[in-house]
């Protein structure tokens, strides 16, 4: 999914969806649905459901195509995080967990084919907020460890939800 299709998406939820939530009673009922917003790179798909009211199962996978006849490259990664949520389903609910990931990467300039492939964890802290019952925005900061080529980092996600 393109920038330019998640934030049609986004505005269209935005302005067609008010009633609908109305009539759900609390935040975050059923299954979300949306993108990664930020950071840019690979278009990244997520769903996320609730476990009970404190507890959060999310599966994302994201993937990256470009070839521009001299250069090509492949970005395929897939993740799975547990979350525990710090409040009631509110307006804004805070959040702990961890995320197991996959991530490989392939590109071809012409000379040569690298491939990089890795497997890791990510600590997550963050929040989501509902616009309405059924949309919201998550944000976090993640603390990661892959391995294979190792990678110790940190890295923020900007998330768009829209619960059915």
């Amino acid at each position: 999914m393109t920038r330019r299709s998640l934030v049609l998406v986004t505005a269209l939820a935005l302005t067609a969806l008010p009633s609908l939530a109305a009539a759900q009673h609390t935040y975050g009922d059923g299954f979300g649905i949306g993108g990664v917003l930020l950071p840019s790179g690979s278009p990244t798909l997520v769903g996320i459901t609730r476990i009970g009211d404190s507890l959060g199962l999310e599966f994302s996978l994201g993937l990256d195509v470009m070839d521009d006849g001299d250069f090509s490259s492949t970005d395929v990664g897939a993740g799975v995080a547990v979350k525990r949520y710090l409040t009631d389903r509110k307006q804004f609910q805070p959040f702990f967990g961890g995320r197991f990931g996959f991530h490989h990467h392939s590109h071809d300039n012409g000379r040569g084919e690298v491939n990089d492939t890795r497997l890791g964890v990510t600590a997550l802290l963050g929040g989501e907020y509902f616009i309405t019952r059924k949309l919201s925005f998550e944000g976090e900061l993640g603390f990661r460890l892959y391995f294979g080529s190792i990678e110790i980092g940190t890295g923020t996600r900007l998330a768009a939800l829209f619960y059915l």
